[in-house]
């Protein structure tokens, strides 16, 4: 069985105010795959209602570090009450969205992910022995690392958000 250590769980973003979703979902999926996260939208769903539009976005980004680890950071977008306004920036007319934005962000490091350790008692056995006393340092440095990308990516979105406000 994979085994799962969360270290960031539901860390959220929250933003109401002027913002370019284009520019901000673009931003934050370069942001994963220059860092050679694998990226797939697991869910997008679009509500159009008389105070806007709702969008609910779910990706999972997944790291394999080698063939016992894995990072997985899960993002999820809920943005209430969108509508497109046009705001003048300088001497030119610019087409933002207006809303409110909610983003979740989960980091999950991720260990037996090839599920190899739970075929029978004596490997699980190893894999606990494995994970104790051989792996240990190692996780301990993987933990370190997918902490810092996790904030490191709350903060990145939180800064890219503050570039709107007028």
């Amino acid at each position: 069985m994979v085994n799962v250590i969360t270290l960031l769980s539901d860390e959220r973003i929250q933003y109401e105010g002027l913002f370019d979703i284009k520019e901000l979902y673009k931003h934050a999926y370069n942001w994963l795959t220059w860092r050679k996260y694998d990226l797939s939208e697991k869910q997008y769903t679009e509500k159009v209602k008389a105070g806007g539009k709702d969008l609910e976005i779910k990706w999972e980004a997944t790291k394999y570090i080698d063939e016992y680890s894995s990072f997985e950071i899960k993002v999820r977008w809920l943005i209430f009450a969108m509508n497109d306004v046009e705001v003048k920036k300088g001497h030119e007319t610019v087409k933002l969205q207006k809303g409110e934005i909610n983003i979740y962000i989960t980091a999950n490091l991720k260990t037996d992910r090839q599920d190899y350790w739970a075929e029978n008692r004596i490997y699980s056995f190893m894999r606990a022995f494995y994970d104790r006393y051989l792996y240990r340092s190692s996780i301990e440095r993987l933990k370190g690392e997918l902490w810092k990308i996790g904030w490191d990516l709350n903060n990145e979105l939180k800064s890219f958000l503050n570039l709107y406000k007028y």
